[in-house]
């Protein structure tokens, strides 16, 4: 990336939407922060997961362009593979071990059999190596195990593990072909959404032949992951040729295709739509403006952007962290959470886990990932 501009547009928006994800699990885990129309959208805030996907994919392009612009060889193909898992490894290692230590503490409250089928089926110890070695997202179990966010890890990876071959493929792409990672994504998209998703078991539950989405995790999450690398890598090739940037690069566009997300996500059109326009939302951000890079430059979105990781990996250990205390046998931890914080206004206890969870991400980014990721790719690099 020697000689190329910082994204800083893009760091900011990974850090919205990392604490979106947490705003969605906040509300379905611990206590409602809102209700009737507003609740739609904060339920489909898993979309954001996809975002997170399209920009990697756009990333690993404008990082890695002059490392494989000629081809893929051995020792760039390995010093690519040990820094995408010196980014994300350690701290999957270390939030699983987080995991074993709750799971301990809820054994020792409450006991085993008390747990529920949910609960011992996301601290089945057969997972371990499954999360470990990236393979939750293929369709092992039918439910996530230990830290659930982390299946979006599992499913990155193999995505890393495709990049350097795709990027050749696509890096030929000429004229209008260029359009065509676009278009597999949005196929993709559609056969996730109206042919998987019903597919996709949960538990023992029956399959629903009606279910519509692209919050598909244990069974197609791998898929998933691959083709929203896929758009980002599309949304690359166009911004390399700021072909479009008269168009987006303003923030009124901007504006106009996030109102629009926005009223997708409320009036619950369907998931292949929203995420498209998360890939116009990032490309109009990566071209920018000056009204665009002014609110994106914003400091506390920049800082969130930078720990956007450790946010994402450590906020649901957070939230079964809190739930702890209430976790009594036979009864529901969020119930008696919200039993027992009933006159503290929902929108202060959000608020004040979102603070904590920067705190951790902030902590974890400074103190955890980046030594290790810096170690890991001094030790395991080919100079």
């Amino acid at each position: 990336m020697r000689g190329k501009p910082y994204l800083y547009n893009l760091t900011s928006l990974r850090g919205i939407a990392a604490i979106l994800v947490a705003v969605l699990h906040f509300h379905f885990f611990v206590t409602p922060v809102a209700t009737s129309h507003m609740a739609h959208v904060i339920d489909k805030f898993y979309l954001m997961v996809d975002l997170f996907f399209i920009l990697s994919g756009f990333i690993m392009c404008y990082v890695y362009e002059s490392s494989f612009n000629k081809g893929v060889s051995k020792t760039r193909y390995k010093n690519f593979i040990v820094a995408r898992l010196a980014r994300i490894y350690p701290l999957h290692v270390l939030t699983i071990g987080a995991e074993v230590l709750i799971f301990i503490c809820l054994v020792s409250k409450i006991g085993y059999d008390n747990l529920g089928p949910f609960k011992q089926h996301l601290y089945r110890l057969d997972g371990i190596p499954v999360q470990l070695a990236f393979l939750q997202t293929i369709g092992i179990y039918n439910f996530d195990t230990w830290n659930a966010p982390a299946w979006s890890l599992n499913a990155e990876w193999w995505a890393y593990v495709l990049f350097p071959f795709l990027f050749i493929a696509f890096r030929k792409l000429k004229g209008v072909t260029k359009f065509i990672p676009i278009i597999l994504a949005v196929l993709g998209w559609v056969l996730i959404e109206f042919v998987l998703s019903a597919k996709e078991p949960f538990m023992d539950f029956p399959l629903n032949p009606d279910k519509k989405t692209l919050d598909v995790n244990w069974h197609y999450g791998t898929l998933r992951g691959i083709i929203g690398f896929i758009c980002g890598m599309g949304i690359w090739l166009i911004f390399e040729k700021v072909r479009f940037k008269s168009i987006l690069g303003n923030g009124w566009t901007l504006i106009m295709v996030a109102v629009i997300s926005f009223l997708s996500m409320l009036l619950g059109w369907y998931d292949v739509v929203t995420v498209f326009l998360f890939a116009i939302i990032i490309l109009a951000s990566a071209y920018g403006s000056k009204g665009i890079d002014k609110f994106y430059r914003i400091a506390i979105l920049n800082k969130l952007g930078v720990w956007s990781f450790s946010i994402y990996i450590w906020h649901m250990i957070l939230i079964h962290v809190i739930l702890i205390p209430f976790t009594k046998v036979g009864a529901n931890p969020k119930k008696v959470f919200q039993g027992f914080i009933d006159q503290v206004p929902s929108f202060l206890l959000l608020l004040g886990f979102l603070v904590l969870a920067s705190i951790i991400g902030w902590i974890s980014f400074k103190y955890i990932e980046t030594p290790t990721r810096k170690w890991i790719k001094k030790k395991y690099s080919v100079q």
